[in-house]
């Protein structure tokens, strides 16, 4: 398969990818505040294709979702935020057998639940200090618990099929 073939299949698994986690983030599955897979599919997604992969569908999600969803002060935080997330997943996993435990991918994506909530409260304090963050932060711990209960949900859901479908990917590519 040539370069160019590799890059155009590359260019539309990222499409597809952001394409679905755009609809997720905006349809709403569950009625509860930050509750969407959108951090299951990038923790699976960084650790099948890597850091580079997980990055760019991070941005283009949260920069399309906020088209509809809305741009603010936020969406800077937010895609900075998830960035950070993907690289924590990737360190960890240079770390730590991840990859190979269904239970550490579990106990790690509750935690990016939080990891998010916290790097947005952080972005936050470019605007209004500490003071801001503080404020920010304690204001949405609340939502943090539920998108770390959602992360836990989904990645059970989400998992196998998608690693299942990124593995066969990744297999015809060779």
């Amino acid at each position: 398969m040539t370069a160019q073939r590799i890059q155009l299949r590359q260019l539309t698994l990222l499409a597809i990818l952001t394409a679905l986690s755009v609809v997720l983030r905006i349809a709403k599955l569950v009625p509860i505040p930050n509750v969407q897979p959108v951090s299951d599919i990038l923790m699976i997604v960084t650790l099948e294709l890597g850091v580079g992969f997980g990055i760019a569908l991070a941005a283009l999600t949260m920069f399309l979702s906020n088209i509809v969803l809305g741009f603010g002060i936020w969406t800077i935080p937010q895609i900075l935020a998830y960035i950070g997330c993907v690289l924590t997943i990737a360190f960890l996993a240079k770390i730590f057998p991840l990859k190979k435990h269904l239970t550490l991918q579990i106990i790690v994506a509750v935690l990016i639940g939080f990891e998010y909530g916290f790097l947005v409260s952080l972005g936050m304090s470019i605007y209004g200090g500490v003071a801001a963050f503080v404020a920010y932060w304690l204001s949405g711990i609340l939502f943090d618990f539920y998108h770390a209960a959602g992360n836990f949900a989904f990645y059970l859901v989400l998992y196998k099929p998608l690693t299942m479908a990124l593995e066969k990917y990744e297999k015809r590519l060779l």
